[in-house]
């Protein structure tokens, strides 16, 4: 509960209680308008918005005529045809469900709709439209149906269900984006919480959680595309046919997808992809851009909306290796109007570009009541944007036009005419388009420019017609162009039983010159039972391999493995003449059979270093005690490198931990590795010294645990080696420690140890702990040595009982206990009542009255400051960076809020703020999972394998929990604990929420398109560190000295790093006369070599080191970076002069570079 200091209700309250009394139900809710909604007037919202320059807006279509479009897709006759939802998103008890599918033409041509059909109503939340076959396919629930018009009033009189069995867990994740791909397949979307059962003439498909479907309505094939993001509300295709998507509820911009790949929330993936712009907004919708009516430098540009900050974006995608890079541009349209809601974009037949506007102060869902009384359920527009520099284009005849001038309108720049010309000739039929199409194809003049890409549009007609042209096929996979080539492969591949060659066109692909022929040819192979396929596939491995293509090859290896791994096994495998590649398909596979062959080949060091953990994993996982022994004389080795003994050693006791399977044989010759060097051997050693119960080690270990002489580090792997012997002699050594020892992280480690022999001695060591220690941290490990165990909560609440513990120690704990998202109200009430607070358990929410809200939100706009806010936000104390991003630098435990004060409205804010659990954010709900040996793990759900649970934890540690080990599996509470804000003065509330308001919605508070470096290092100011920098000179900091703790530090919203505060923690003297540095490190990551500028604010005392290479400063410093990852160091002298560090990432003119700024927490 917010005290009285913090939050004095009565300032709040405004009117008597009795009054309060005597509100009816409606004028409570009336309450609770807080915002100030704007007029409706479409003028009024078009004078609002801020265009690109040369560009203008015209209202195309808007209310009454349409509300609430959802989709909106043009037909070849240039009508245009809306998905539209008055009921979104529940409909109410004893409702009607009429929503529509509305037509909408301009007849005239001058640029605004005069002419409104309702072709389709009736409908519950239909969510995709698109024309074709003679009517209409609708996304409608649990359906995609046809709807057809067989009288010609305009009306559908015929319904068919094509597919049933979508799920409908959620109404805006149902069946959504419905889109034509070049080849005659229509693909539409599904999001993270549906899942969808579908029998088909081919068999049933299933789709649990998020992807897109890939469907041939002729054949009624269907397949999944791609699996995984979690609300996939665009997709497209660029002019060579392939695959980008976005989503509308992650931030990583656009999404290039190909056959296969899996995203964020990806049911049962083990590896899945990332977007190509890593801490965006979330984004609606998808258009490529094309055509001669907008200028040169638009054409390709990918638009998309951020529907939560009220921009239309634009994209600039370029080609990178196999993949692309994705850069953000000046937006197509931004304002601050709060209705403004783009959730769709289409270029139409006049070559301008179309924007469907929901139009709603309310968009969110799940977060926010369904029947808040601000939702807009009457209201919506379509915007047309023009380019002011040159005239639309005449509307296309394509309905009535013959063959020929449909396959002419093949070769104009319009992506729209092309798309559309395919799908007439598609509905023609191969019987009355194929002789045509050929006859236009060997008129093709190989001199034009456009030939390969005519080309390919002649096969994509072949493909939407089901006309198999082998010649036409072979000419493409031969394009001079490898982007054809890439396309091609993917006809050929959908024509594979129709073909009988289509795998000996296929295969030598995988190691064309063009990488992104590669990974489609990679992706085409897995679909085929061939012996060779591995070894063809792999020809790919010979050149350079990106991110992409090695998912690609990872994911045709695990597809395969039937085929190429009792190869391997019988050793008849050509895999085998070539280490590298043997060991990719090795480690990309989660199978027990290649245990021998990985121990094999690191015992003959044919494993590189970068490889060699992933594959002692394996072994951990599926190595027997042979293998196991075989790894273990490799690490008692004299010339085995230490850190290959470490990892040999880490990955036999992980093998005990997770299976009981130790080395066969004498291991008494582990004792060795005691004395070695390198304490992570040593460590190691000691780790399975304890692990494997070695008796005839135990004096050693006593010895080691108990001489001050050892290092801290080792002490503690002492202390649970002797626990895991056991024995009452170990027991009272590590009880002994627990209370005279005179570090207090030695105590912790032994009350944590003593935790494994005797829980309730320990308990009663940490209650006298908690007397002691009031350190976060510390007191963090305390409390997870119980929290972490099952029934371990009861047992220290028995220890609390009739003690004391020191007040700050209470206060911390509580804030700690909330944070795991479980709920332990015994617990919080035995430390509330041992540390003396007035509070007799946990924090409690905070719920304001209507008229309470009415008032702190009237103080939050007219007295809040958002600059003071946003200091408030980064306070440590808060840990509010620790668990959201903005703009993609910050903790991942909660969502990035770089646009919130666009989406919710103010008393959201301060709802979720004041009680973190009455909304959670969808993919954001915690878990709390209970192993069979009792541990117990909380976190954030990242994504569910076939194998095991990934989940993030309020640190944003990863903890992967084999399934086979859970025992118990509940939901928890949201991870932000309630009361954080206990501490706050209700200026500081007003003021925090007022920043968070801000955030996405006004200028000031946008994170902007500039590439900032937001995610820093700082240097902590230890004893260790001063000493280290002190004795040798500023340069020492770019190296790995273990003396350096490194925090994270995150610039502001506006890409400001403030420096001044860095005294307290980064401040080192290298000399008596010196006024002192700080240290701070970034990172960039170059996916291509070559030259890139970085531009500083200012460069007056700082200093720089890439690696540990010195680089003098210039305001704009030009950088040649290798392929990688690279570290980059500062030094900053704190003059009163310097504030802020800002690092802006350019590109330099003509250079190949494409950099990145590394982000995250």
């Amino acid at each position: 509960m917010i005290n009285q200091a913090a939050l004095p209700l009565k300032r709040i309250i405004s009117g008597s209680l009795a009054l309060l009394c005597l509100l009816t139900s409606s004028s409570l809710w009336a309450q609770r308008d807080l915002t100030d909604i704007p007029p409706t007037d479409p003028e009024l919202e078009r004078r609002s918005f801020k265009v690109a320059e040369g560009f203008e807006v015209n209202l195309y279509a808007a209310d009454p005529q349409i509300a609430k479009p959802i989709q909106m897709n043009f037909d070849a006759q240039g009508r245009l045809w809306i998905a539209a939802s008055e009921i979104y998103p529940h409909i109410k008890p004893g409702e009607k469900a009429n929503d529509k599918i509305l037509v909408v033409e301009d007849k005239d041509g001058d640029g605004t709709a005069d002419k409104t059909t309702v072709f389709a109503d009736g409908l519950l939340i239909p969510t995709a439209v698109m024309p074709g076959d003679g009517g209409a396919y609708v996304g409608n629930s649990t359906e995609l149906l046809h709807l057809k018009d067989t009288d010609g009033d305009g009306k559908a009189d015929v319904r068919k269900t094509v597919l049933a069995g979508f799920g409908t867990e959620d109404t805006h994740h149902i069946l959504h984006t419905l889109r034509w791909g070049p080849g005659g397949h229509l693909y539409f979307n599904q999001s993270i919480y549906i899942h969808s059962h579908i029998e088909t003439p081919h068999g049933v498909k299933r789709l649990n959680g998020g992807g897109i479907w890939k469907y041939r309505p002729e054949t009624m094939e269907l397949e999944v595309a791609m699996r995984g993001m979690v609300n996939s509300w665009g997709h497209h295709f660029d002019r060579w046919g392939q695959s980008f998507a976005t989503d509308g509820a992650y931030g990583h911009g656009i999404n290039y997808t190909f056959p296969g790949a899996a995203f964020v929330t990806a049911v049962g993936a083990d590896r899945i992809l990332k977007g190509l712009n890593l801490g965006s907004p979330k984004h609606c919708g998808l258009e490529i851009l094309s055509g001669r009516h907008l200028p040169d430098d638009w054409q390709g540009n990918m638009i998309t909306n951020d529907f939560r900050g009220h921009r239309v974006c634009r994209f600039v995608v370029s080609e990178n290796e196999a993949g692309y890079v994705s850069r953000e541009q000046v937006e197509v349209i931004k304002t601050d109007h709060v209705a403004f809601r783009p959730i769709d974009v289409k270029m139409g037949p006049d070559g301008a570009i179309y924007i469907a506007d929901w139009y709603n102060p309310i968009i969110q869902h799940g977060e926010v009541d369904f029947r808040d009384p601000r939702r807009d359920h009457t209201h919506g527009r379509i915007w047309r944007v023009t380019y002011k520099g040159k005239p639309t284009l005449p509307r296309p005849k394509l309905v009535d036009a013959t063959n020929q001038e449909l396959l002419d309108a093949l070769k104009v720049p319009e992506e729209w005419t092309r798309q559309n010309a395919k799908n007439v000739l598609r509905e023609r039929g191969q019987a009355k388009v194929e002789r045509d199409l050929k006859t236009w194809v060997s008129h093709l003049d190989p001199k034009d420019s456009q030939f390969e890409h005519n080309q390919l549009e002649a096969l994509w007609v072949a493909e939407c017609i089901n006309s198999v042209q082998p010649e036409l096929l072979t000419r493409c996979l031969n394009s001079k162009d490898g982007r054809a080539r890439a396309a091609a492969v993917r006809v050929a591949r959908h024509w594979k039983d129709k073909l009988p060659n289509s795998y000996e066109l296929i295969a030598p692909l995988a190691g064309d010159t063009h990488p992104r022929v590669r990974l489609e040819a990679v992706r085409a192979l897995s679909f085929y039972d061939r012996p060779t396929v591995l070894t063809d596939s792999y020809q790919a491995l010979d050149q350079p391999v990106d991110e992409f293509l090695d998912y690609a090859l990872w994911l045709t290896t695990r597809e395969t493995k039937s085929t190429w791994l009792p190869q391997v096994l019988e050793g008849t495998s050509s895999l085998q003449k070539t280490p590298k590649k043997l060991l990719f398909a090795l480690t990309a596979v989660n199978s027990p059979e290649v245990a021998p062959v990985i121990t094999k080949l690191i015992q003959t060091g044919q494993i590189p270093d970068s490889e060699l953990q992933t594959s002692l994993n394996l072994i951990a996982k599926f190595g027997n005690a042979n293998d196991l022994q075989q790894l273990f004389a490799l690490a008692l080795k004299d010339d085995t490198k230490p850190a290959q003994q470490a990892a040999i050693l880490r990955a036999l006791s992980q093998a005990f931990q997770a299976r009981k399977v130790k080395p066969a044989g004498d291991l008494s010759s582990l004792q060795q590795l005691f004395t070695s060097k390198n304490l992570s051997v040593q460590q190691a050693a000691i780790d399975c010294a304890g692990l494997w119960k070695n008796k005839s080690l135990l004096s050693p270990i006593r010895n080691l645990a108990q001489s001050d002489q050892t290092k801290l580090e080792l002490r503690k792997s002492c202390l649970f080696a002797l626990a895991r012997l056991g024995g009452v002699e170990n027991q009272d050594i590590l009880e002994n420690l627990s209370i005279f020892s005179d570090s207090q992280d030695l105590r912790i480690a032994a009350v944590a140890a003593l935790a494994e022999m005797n829980l309730n001695l320990a308990a009663k060591q940490t209650v006298s702990l908690m007397n002691d220690i009031t350190s976060p941290p510390q007191l963090s490990a305390l409390s997870n040595i119980f929290l972490q165990r099952k029934g371990g909560a009861g047992v220290l609440v028995n220890a609390l009982k009739g003690k004391t513990i020191a007040k700050d120690a209470a206060i911390q704990l509580g804030r700690l206990i909330q944070s795991t998202g479980r709920s332990n109200p015994k617990l919080a009430k035995a430390i509330a009542v041992a540390g003396g607070l007035t509070s007799s358990g946990a924090p409690q929410p905070v719920k304001l009255s209507p008229k309470e809200m009415a008032s702190m939100i009237n103080d939050v706009k007219t007295k809040g400051d958002a600059h003071r806010g946003e200091a408030i936000f980064r306070r440590e104390d808060l840990s509010c960076l620790k668990c959201h991003a903005i703009g993609g630098a910050g903790g991942k435990v909660g969502p990035d809020i770089i646009s919130l004060g666009g989406s919710a409205q103010p008393d959201y804010i301060v709802d979720s703020l004041l009680d973190p659990n009455k909304a959670v954010k969808e993919n954001y709900n915690a878990l709390t999972v209970i192993t069979d040996q009792g541990k117990v793990f909380s976190g954030v759900l990242v994504r569910r394998t076939d194998t095991q649970l990934v989940l993030r934890d309020v640190n944003d540690k990863i903890m992967n929990v084999p399934l086979d080990q859970i025992d118990e599996e509940v939901p928890a509470a949201s991870l932000m604990p309630v009361g954080l804000l206990d501490k706050l003065t209700q200026q500081e509330l007003i003021d925090l929420t007022r920043f968070l308001s801000e955030l996405g919605k006004t200028e000031a508070y946008t994170v902007g398109k500039e590439r900032v470096v937001r995610r820093w290092r700082v240097m902590k100011g230890t004893p260790e560190a001063m000493h280290a920098i002190r004795r040798t000179r500023h340069a020492t900091a770019s190296t790995e000295n273990p003396a350096f703790v490194w925090e994270p530090a995150y610039s502001r919203v506006d890409g400001n790093l403030p420096v001044r505060k860095f005294d307290e923690i980064g401040k080192l003297h290298v000399s008596n006369r010196a006024t002192g540095a700080a240290f701070v490190r970034c990172e960039l990551e170059a996916t291509s070599p070559g030259k890139t500028i970085l531009k500083f604010n200012s460069v007056d005392g700082l200093k720089m080191w890439i690696g540990e290479k010195p680089v003098v400063l210039k305001p704009e410093t030009e950088l040649e970076l290798t392929k990688g990852k690279h570290r980059l160091t500062f030094a900053i002298d704190l003059t009163p002069e310097r504030d802020v560090l800002r690092l802006e990432l350019l590109d330099s003119a003509d250079s190949p570079a494409q950099v990145a700024i590394v982000n995250g927490k």
